[in-house]
């Protein structure tokens, strides 16, 4: 089994988001025990911050995260094309850490089935480019948003749109979040079974989506994890949550995630019946 623990740069709080700030966090959460990193950014402009820090502390990349630039509901194959090149001049930034997955949400959450369709169409196309560069395409399960979104797509949706591309193109992000706001999130890792190549593991109330640190929610992650395990994953056990805002991390806090989430790890085996 992969006792990789690995983080995303959303945990890395709301410091200057400059390249020194960023290569203090790659460093200390190493430091903590961390194994690699999902590189998510909340501009375009951290992006050149975040690939020196990434040179200059060392840090593994496992994942690069929000891949989605342009207008995925375009209605002419001309603008699909041109919003899944937008996403794949993006993406050529960080192509050194192909064949790591990049994570695409899914965000086909209409009622009107056209609007389905123009998704499927412009996922078609970027695909096409993120097997250009050799990266992993994942589609990320949806939170449930009913103050948001029209409707709700479950897992076994999501898993059924990464299979419609045939075998080994698509893959899916299982968010575990996610997953435990309007669905068993045990019994829903068998609905993608063999397509989860990359995690997001986070707490919440039940409620709504928190990103929580491990521990300080309601949810099972325990099992959860053993499900995904049993299921077919074999790859790192990856955090995606928030410290609280206008904060910086400390080592401290950093271990304490990683220790905890460790113990969990541990327990996996002994937990399965596989």
């Amino acid at each position: 089994m992969n006792q990789a623990i690995t983080l995303s740069t959303c945990a890395f709080g709301s410091g200057e988001h400059n390249s020194s700030y960023y290569a203090r966090q790659f460093e200390r959460a190493m430091k903590a025990g961390f194994d690699g990193f999902e590189l998510t950014l909340y501009s375009d402009n951290d992006v050149p911050q975040i690939l020196e820090a990434v040179h200059l502390s060392g840090a593994p990349v496992i994942a690069v995260h929000g891949v989605g630039k342009g207008n995925w509901f375009a209605d002419t194959p001309q603008e699909q094309k041109k919003a899944a090149a937008e996403s794949a001049r993006y993406l050529e930034h960080f192509a050194e850490f192909a064949p790591c997955p990049a994570v695409q949400h899914y965000l086909d959450r209409y009622n009107n089935p056209e609007m389905g369709k123009k998704f499927h169409d412009v996922m078609a196309y970027l695909l096409e480019e993120t097997e250009k560069l050799n990266f992993l395409f994942c589609m990320e399960n949806a939170p449930y948003k009913p103050e948001h979104n029209e409707r709700f797509p479950n897992v076994a949706e999501v898993a059924a749109f990464s299979r419609s591309f045939g075998k080994d193109r698509m893959f899916m992000t299982f968010d575990l979040n996610h997953a435990n706001l309007n669905e068993d999130p045990v019994a829903v890792c068998a609905d993608c079974a063999g397509l989860v190549k990359h995690i997001h593991i986070s707490d919440n109330h039940g409620f709504r989506e928190e990103h929580l640190v491990p521990g300080s929610g309601i949810m099972d992650l325990l099992s959860i994890m053993t499900a995904l395990y049993q299921h077919g994953y074999s790859g790192p056990w990856n955090l995606e949550f928030g410290f609280p805002e206008k904060t910086e991390p400390t080592l401290e806090q950093y271990q304490q995630v990683y220790l905890y989430m460790k113990n969990l790890v541990a327990q996996i085996p002994a937990r399965c019946s596989c």
